[in-house]
């Protein structure tokens, strides 16, 4: 697990005087927003490529810290009435992007939920603020190999298509490409774990210390 060199600007417990406390961790200091209110919302932001984990491992993290659970592409689906494929198909990728990014605000206004986005959603520079000014923002990675051995398992059990940019089939090729547009995006995020050669239980073992490290939680 490896953190950027950002400033996480959400709120954490109020120290002495009412005020965010430092919170220092392996020579890294997370300085609190210093008007955040102790009534401030707080989630977490699971953001990767599809593949890495972030709706399995969420909802295990979600589930062991008590906290509530939402799925941004499964909302659309729900809200739509139409999978996502669909609505790349019949209303185009921008407009797709829309609906995401007014899911993302739905969602962002949630009270201690866990929050897995979508794998494009970070590129947005808004959507990059909002879950970076509402919460903590947790990346997860694979490698292009390992993530196409897991989309093409999971959504073949599933009996659906791949993800829409990645037509009918996930070759690691154009998974590769993908990251590399969206690696700029995705290193936004506050905090990065790996999850190669990793089950969902340990990466939301990952997610949930380092909640608690940022929060001061036990």
């Amino acid at each position: 697990m490896t953190r950027s060199d950002q400033t996480p600007e959400f709120p954490l417990p109020m120290g002495g005087g009412g005020y965010p406390p430092y919170i220092g961790d392996g020579g890294l200091t997370h300085k609190a927003d210093a008007t955040a209110s102790a009534n401030d919302r707080r989630n977490i932001y699971l953001t990767g490529f599809s593949g890495t984990g972030k709706s399995h491992s969420g909802r295990i993290a979600a589930e062991k810290l008590g906290m509530k659970f939402v799925d941004t592409d499964e909302l659309i689906e729900q809200k739509s009435g139409k999978p996502i494929p669909e609505i790349f198909e019949e209303d185009g990728e921008a407009k797709f992007r829309d609906i995401e990014s007014a899911t993302l605000a739905e969602a962002a206004a949630s009270v201690n939920t866990v929050i897995s986005t979508g794998g494009g959603m970070p590129m947005r520079p808004e959507n990059r603020e909002l879950m970076s000014r509402t919460g903590l923002v947790i990346r997860l990675k694979a490698s292009p190999e390992s993530i196409n051995m897991r989309l093409t398992r999971s959504e073949g059990a599933r009996g659906r298509t791949l993800r829409p940019l990645l037509g009918g089939d996930a070759p690691v090729e154009k998974i590769r490409r993908l990251l590399a547009d969206r690696e700029e995006a995705y290193s936004a995020a506050h905090i990065t774990i790996d999850t190669e050669n990793k089950i969902p239980r340990d990466v939301a073992n990952e997610i949930i210390q380092a909640w608690r490290d940022i929060t001061g939680g036990g």
